[in-house]
């Protein structure tokens, strides 16, 4: 599954519409619509806001699944 599927899946879970998302984001329904179709990705520093708008965390958000064991980080 892409992005952009895991996207409109969690986005529709959440009961929001594109353009609702793209309201609380502040991007335009399409910027969202071309994130879903797989035709761009989000700017970076909105991963963070678009995880916050459908109650994940980024690594939620990019994974497409909510928890799991956290990775240990290599120092």
């Amino acid at each position: 599954m892409t992005f952009g599927e895991k996207l409109q899946k969690l986005r529709t879970r959440a009961g929001l519409s594109q353009d609702q998302l793209a309201k609380l984001l502040d991007v335009s329904r399409q910027a969202v619509s071309k994130w879903e179709r797989g035709l761009n990705f989000p700017d970076l520093s909105l991963l963070e806001p678009l995880g916050d708008c459908l109650g994940l965390t980024v690594s939620e958000l990019l994974s497409g699944q909510r928890g799991g064991e956290p990775r240990e980080e290599l120092l």
